[in-house]
């Protein structure tokens, strides 16, 4: 992979990555407004995104080895790289989080459904 090459699939995965923290936003608006049957269909969406992500991921680590080891690539383009990365860790980061919260408030939903149900007045 050249250098152009690199930097254009780091842009898409950052593209990606922003994709998904949306949905991750979105997630944690359905579960705070009580639509968690609404999740699933939201978590099917970011099926694609995130396959493609794993498929960007195996091939860009080896490209961005290779052009942060050739001395011929310029510092601009290397900060230029370094900047990508940051934000795509940033990106994720966040998502992490996201989900993270997400999966506390699916369990506190879901002990409250089911704490309703079992003390339910017939």
């Amino acid at each position: 992979m050249n250098l152009n090459q690199v930097t254009s699939v780091l842009a898409r995965e950052k593209e990606l990555l922003e994709q998904v923290l949306n949905m991750a936003e979105c997630q944690v608006e359905l579960l705070e407004s009580g639509r968690a049957e609404d999740l699933e269909i939201l978590l099917s969406l970011r099926e694609g995104p995130l396959s493609e992500l794993a498929v960007i991921e195996e091939v860009v680590e080896e490209g961005v080895s290779l052009i942060e080891n050739d001395p011929t690539v310029p510092t601009a383009s290397l900060n230029e790289l370094q900047t990508l990365n940051l934000a795509i860790l940033s990106l994720a980061d966040r998502i992490f989080e996201l989900d993270e919260k997400a999966e506390d408030l699916a369990e506190e939903y879901e002990h409250s459904t089911s704490w309703e149900n079992r003390h339910r007045i017939s």
